[in-house]
């Protein structure tokens, strides 16, 4: 039986518009093992990206409680969860969030600084990442040099550079064309196959959520199916 990372039981989360409460993930359990390529998919509003922030503690449960790696993360405080969230998780977004002014190597470098590693230790790390996605030419430019594929893949190194327990990617391919979005899919399948990196894509795009080993599928809040890739046919999603 594989590790779980991360177990979400009986997660809800509450938000209040004008007068009326959302409930925009409802009662929610679900596990996520390691070296598992995950994706959730479902219509807008449906709780997907929810679930994610709540995952990556970047937004609170009203109900329910997250354990990340053995890590009860129910009492902790907002520093805390910060805290964490810089030592063990990665992200990757739609419109990349790169910080113009910095090159690319400062850019990745950025989690470690935040979490006061060494520079050595720093430079190393990068270097590392660097190499291994063939990107050396790309070390001293700046976003505004970059294309959109350049910018999401110097996006996903920053993300993998502290070496996260499980990378959480929402909607990496939306802001690209179809061309450059498939070979960010093949990047993501790649670190999942190679490096065994744990993966939870959240997509609107089937095609993309069909690359993942499990999908996910919500609506209204609740999961409306959970299943391993070998059990699906096509019109399942």
């Amino acid at each position: 039986m594989k590790e779980q990372i991360v177990i979400c039981e009986n997660l809800s989360k509450i938000f209040t518009v004008g007068n009326s409460e959302v409930k925009a993930v409802d009662n929610v359990s679900v596990n996520f093992e390691k070296g598992e390529f995950s994706s959730i998919v479902g219509p807008s509003g449906s709780g997907k990206t929810t679930l994610l922030n709540l995952v990556g503690t970047l937004e609170v449960p009203t109900e329910g409680r997250i354990i990340i790696n053995g890590t009860d993360l129910s009492n902790f405080t907002r520093d805390e969860l910060t805290n964490f969230r810089g030592k063990n998780l990665g992200f990757v977004f739609q419109f990349f969030n790169l910080i113009e002014g910095l090159t690319t190597f400062e850019n990745i470098e950025l989690p470690l600084i935040f979490d006061s590693v060494p520079y050595e230790q720093r430079k190393k790390a990068v270097d590392v990442l660097i190499q291994d996605f063939n990107l050396d030419y790309l070390r001293n430019k700046f976003p505004e040099e970059l294309s959109s594929g350049e910018r999401q893949r110097v996006s996903i190194m920053r993300a993998l550079v502290n070496d996260p327990i499980i990378l959480l990617a929402d909607e990496p391919t939306g802001n690209l064309d179809s061309k450059t979005g498939r070979a960010v899919l093949d990047l993501f399948a790649n670190l999942n196959k190679e490096r065994g990196t744990s993966i939870l894509l959240v997509t609107h795009d089937l095609s993309a959520a069909k690359r993942a080993n499990r999908t996910l599928h919500m609506h209204d809040g609740n999961i409306t199916f959970d299943m391993k890739r070998e059990e699906m046919i096509p019109e399942e999603i």
